[in-house]
């Protein structure tokens, strides 16, 4: 796999812009350290930062970019909006105000366009974030799973509701639900999250109000 620069920028409630700079492997998740040019040696955020606010961020790659969060003792402790160099277009506001502490670490999946790898971010009404993610392989019903876990949306977060969320695939119109459909222990749709690739337009935190409970599940349709 090919290697790509991938940039950053972390805004803080003070005023203070954190760059982010790194030879990110497509296809790896790795972490995202700070621009040597900017701060002399490459450091992860929480010990740059140590103590600030972030506000709003951005994260571009080159080619494709499937999700971007701040890793915080194991778990997602935020997520960080993402786009590819040419179409994101602007930092975007976090779903909430983020203090960075010490070993906080910015963690990126830097795709190929071609990756069919699909996301889904989300951040609940008790403050929780997650990220789901799968790669269709053909026509499919096909439901995404936590990236840590495994399982289901409604193992992750059964009793809360999804109040902000954006997804990222790069399917078009080999999708063939109106984006992710979060569905019930019925099968019933209950609420629906578009489907954007971010190598068209920078996807965005939006709001919704879907609920989530045991044996919910976040899924798609592809046609191939």
């Amino acid at each position: 796999m090919a290697t790509n620069t991938v940039n950053g920028v972390l805004v803080c409630s003070d005023g203070t812009n954190v760059p982010l700079k790194a030879e990110l492997a497509e296809g790896t998740e790795t972490n995202l350290t700070t621009d040597t040019a900017y701060t002399v040696t490459a450091q992860n955020v929480g010990d740059y930062a140590l103590g600030k606010t972030v506000t709003s961020a951005l994260v571009t790659s080159d080619n494709g970019i499937s999700y971007c969060y701040i890793l915080r003792q194991g778990l997602v402790a935020t997520i960080i909006p993402v786009g590819v160099k040419g179409a994101a277009w602007q930092a975007s506001p976090l779903c909430a105000p983020f203090r960075l502490q010490a070993g906080d670490i910015v963690r990126c999946m830097n795709s190929t366009a071609a990756s069919r790898l699909a996301s889904l971010s989300y951040y609940t009404n008790r403050g929780v974030y997650r990220i789901a993610t799968v790669t269709p392989s053909g026509g499919a019903t096909n439901e995404l799973v936590d990236l840590q876990t495994g399982n289901s949306i409604g193992d992750s977060v059964q009793g809360q509701t999804i109040i902000k969320a954006f997804c990222t695939s790069v399917d078009a119109a080999k999708i063939e639900t109106q984006g992710t459909y979060v569905v019930n222990a019925k099968g019933n749709v209950v609420g629906s999250i578009t489907m954007p690739s971010p190598i068209v337009t920078q996807p965005i935190f939006q709001s919704y109000n879907i609920p989530v409970d045991l044996n919910f599940k976040a899924q798609f349709l592809t046609n191939a």
